[in-house]
């Protein structure tokens, strides 16, 4: 059995998470080409290697291109509702299991937005993650998880930080609010971090897909790390542990 480890000392968004599937052995042409047939074609997906602290580790980027900026505008202002993206990911060739798990994240996403805000599941408008660089990140993420063939995620022990974020609502407090909504249940630790660890789409992976452990008994096969941007005096990586048991 597959079982992929997130070793979360520096926190979890999108970007990290497929990063470091990526850096595991998932293939970026792949992943496109999938996400084009859902729609998804107003994006470049930007890999690339970067040392963090001395640590190779895979860094991505969804780039929109200037001629694709007018059409890209009005998913930046959250036009997207989860129906929409609904219909986007039962629409292309991903796999069933790919299908699955993407539907599985939103939905969680969107009952936590929902609660948080006061609203019915079809009124969420999905602020940052209706942009096209969120959906690249939860979709290409289950495509990747497909690809690598990927039976049971365990995430480690969630770090806690504090301070604020600019957001579609105004200003948060750090952990944002549909952040600890969807992490009820899981075990934090204090980090000492002012800064965000853990975003709203790396803590709906977690919630849909993962559960948490010890780091479990199996046979270690690789470690790659995905590349955050931000920089707290950490590294700022998520590694995940491929293993068989």
């Amino acid at each position: 059995m597959g079982v992929l480890y997130w070793d979360t000392f520096a926190g979890i968004s999108g970007d990290m998470a497929l990063g470091s599937l990526i850096a595991l052995g998932a293939d970026p042409e792949i992943i496109v080409s999938q996400l084009h047939s859902i729609g998804l074609t107003e994006f470049v997906l930007d890999v690339r290697s970067r040392q963090v602290h001395g640590i190779q580790a895979t860094d991505i980027d969804v780039v929109i291109p200037e001629k694709n900026q007018d059409n890209a505008h009005p998913h930046k202002h959250h036009n997207r509702h989860l129906p929409d993206i609904q219909k986007m990911i039962l629409s292309g060739t991903l796999s069933e299991r790919s299908q699955k798990n993407a539907l599985l994240v939103f939905n969680v996403l969107a009952e936590a937005e929902a609660h948080v805000h006061g609203m019915t599941l079809d009124q969420v408008h999905f602020h940052e993650v209706g942009a096209v660089d969120s959906l690249v990140d939860i979709v290409g993420t289950c495509i990747a998880l497909d690809q690598l063939d990927i039976d049971s995620i365990q995430v480690s022990t969630l770090p806690w930080s504090s301070g604020f974020v600019h957001c579609a609502h105004g200003l948060l407090p750090l952990p944002a609010p549909a952040t600890l909504m969807l992490l009820q249940g899981y075990k934090f630790r204090e980090s000492g971090v002012t800064g965000e660890l853990i975003t709203p789409t790396g803590a709906a992976l977690i919630r849909a897909l993962a559960q948490q452990s010890a780091f479990p008994e199996m046979t270690l096969l690789k470690v790659g790390y995905g590349s955050g941007k931000n920089d707290y005096g950490i590294p700022s990586l998520l590694r995940g542990v491929l293993g068989e048991i």
